[in-house]
């Protein structure tokens, strides 16, 4: 240890030494990363980067080495043989894809030893054919004792540094480099303490050329950018890797939302259907036993009258209104499911026609004549004197729709009607000036299957596809439709329809889902 301290002091530019050990530690940190992150992938994608990491490894072994060969500084001439030196290269690289790969792929602790000695060899064969291929002009021996310690240095650290990255622990990566950069380094300057060069009629006090150095920061400028480039492409992939995950988990959570929204939507649905059909079938019952229950409490004898006769007419009619209100509220539900069903297979079919706004309007606020005189809500409506072009029957349906909401769910006592000219086409508005919307739930109020939950609403019922079906239609038309909301003020949602009636683009069927 004395002698391999001695030999850096005095025998090397101690600059370059610093040089190639920072090169060896920043390779070594690219080298753990890469590795680690190869032994996360599935084999098919890790086999191209045990690749990389090997390259990566091989090229900052084989710089560090000549780095600090050339900070090595004999009392005599020396030159290199370019082959041997270009095959020490290539040694460094097979030997290092070899050795990691058996390591990484087979993941036992024989093959991290296999992998760790076949490492741990390309870098000693690496670095003592570097030094056949150093050529000095003097007579030189080798110290059989350092050389072997080289070796078993290379070996165990090699295989050490490959069993710390194989562990998934917090400091695995920075034991990995620790341990791979010791390695290098011990090989490097053990092997170094182990050769001696005796000059032969040279000057004692000889220096071999400055350029030396200038070629030790070429070669160490070189390998940092090769190694940078392997650490970016490992930044790259992780982050393609990182945002890949957050789609998919974005995906998986949109998924098991829809899941449950629809869960909950057929839990909904099953009451909202339950309830109109008890009715209907409930009335139908009375009316099948409404003669038998009349006349079985006539006196024996009696006869029936006309007043058992308008009794017995007057109950018909009230069950009979009664069947037909359950019938249309049920009716209205299935419209809804089947016109969603029908929008997102694409299959809306407009049928376009010219009609009067102002028409329309009045149309819409005579259905809801009774509802708002029993909710005590007044109903006005507004309108540009004009004829449009679209759907009518569906305009329709979205008019109802709004309003039937406003009524239901504002507490409003005063809702407005209107429809304006706009630009390039023309707009209705559905204004309450009731308790409103919070600004949270507005993204998600047009989603299907959805509603605010709050006592109100759900003694209010409906499907939650309403304002889906609407959102829908509009776009369909080549429009859309937005909503504005003050919470204690009120709330507007208006709907836009162009005059120019194109079929809407993909993108904007998309936005409507």
């Amino acid at each position: 240890m004395i002698k391999v301290a001695h030999t850096i002091h005095t025998d090397h530019d101690l600059g370059l030494v610093i040089l190639a050990a920072f090169l060896c530690a920043f390779g070594s940190w690219v080298v753990s990363r890469l590795y680690q992150h190869a032994l996360e992938r599935p084999n098919n994608q890790a086999i191209v980067w045990y690749g990389m990491t090997g390259i990566t490894a091989g090229i900052a072994i084989w710089c560090t080495h000549f780095i600090a060969i050339l900070a090595y500084q004999p009392s005599a001439p020396v030159r290199f043989d370019l082959s041997l030196t270009f095959d020490s290269l290539v040694m460094a690289i097979l030997g290092a894809i070899l050795g990691i790969m058996i390591a990484g792929m087979i993941k036992t602790r024989i093959a991290i030893v296999i992998g760790g000695a076949i490492f741990g060899l390309a870098v000693v064969a690496m670095h003592y054919t570097g030094m056949i291929a150093y050529r000095v002009q003097g007579a030189v021996s080798w110290d059989t004792t350092y050389l072997v310690a080289s070796g078993v240095i290379a070996v165990v650290l090699a295989t050490t540094a490959l069993s710390f990255g194989m562990r998934k622990t917090k400091r695995s990566g920075l034991k990995m480099t620790a341990a791979l950069t010791l390695g290098i380094v011990g090989l490097h300057f053990t092997g170094m303490a182990a050769y001696n060069v005796a000059s032969i009629g040279i000057d004692p006090d000889y220096s071999n050329p400055q350029e030396y150095a200038l070629l030790a920061l070429v070669i160490a400028g070189t390998a940092g950018m090769i190694v940078m480039g392997g650490l970016f492409t490992y930044f790259i992939e992780k982050r393609t890797r990182m945002e890949s995950i957050e789609e998919l988990r974005q995906a998986r959570d949109a998924a098991e939302s829809a899941s449950r929204a629809k869960s909950e939507f057929m839990s909904v649905l099953s009451h909202e259907l339950r309830t109109p059909l008890t009715i209907v079938i409930g009335y139908a019952s009375f009316l099948s036993k409404l003669k038998s229950n009349t006349t079985s409490k006539l006196k024996p004898g009696e006869p029936i009258t006309e007043a058992h006769f308008n009794s017995l007419g007057d109950q018909t009619e009230l069950y009979g209104q009664r069947v037909k209100s359950a019938g249309g509220h049920l009716l209205t539900i299935i419209n809804d499911i089947l016109d969603y069903t029908s929008i997102e297979l694409n299959d809306i079919k407009l049928s376009k026609a010219a009609f009067s706004t102002r028409d329309l309007l009045l149309e819409v606020a005579e259905q809801f004549q009774g509802l708002s005189g029993e909710k005590s809500i007044t109903l006005s409506t507004e309108s540009d004197d004009m004829a449009v072009m679209a759907d009518r029957a569906r305009c329709l349906q979205i008019l109802i729709n709004l309003v039937g909401n406003a009524l239901k769910f504002s507490k409003a006592d005063h809702i407005y009607l209107r429809a304006r000219a706009q630009g390039t086409g023309f707009r209705f508005e559905v204004e309450d000036n009731g308790r409103g919307i919070d600004k949270k739930d507005l993204t998600q109020i047009f989603q299907a299957f959805t509603q605010i939950e709050n006592a109100d609403n759900r003694s209010e019922g409906g499907t939650g596809l309403g304002l889906a079906i609407c959102k829908k239609l509009s776009i369909a038309h080549g429009g859309d439709i937005t909503v504005e909301s003050i919470v204690g003020t009120g709330t507007k949602f208006t709907v836009f329809f162009p005059f120019s009636l194109d079929a809407p683009t993909s993108k904007q069927l998309a936005q409507a889902a």
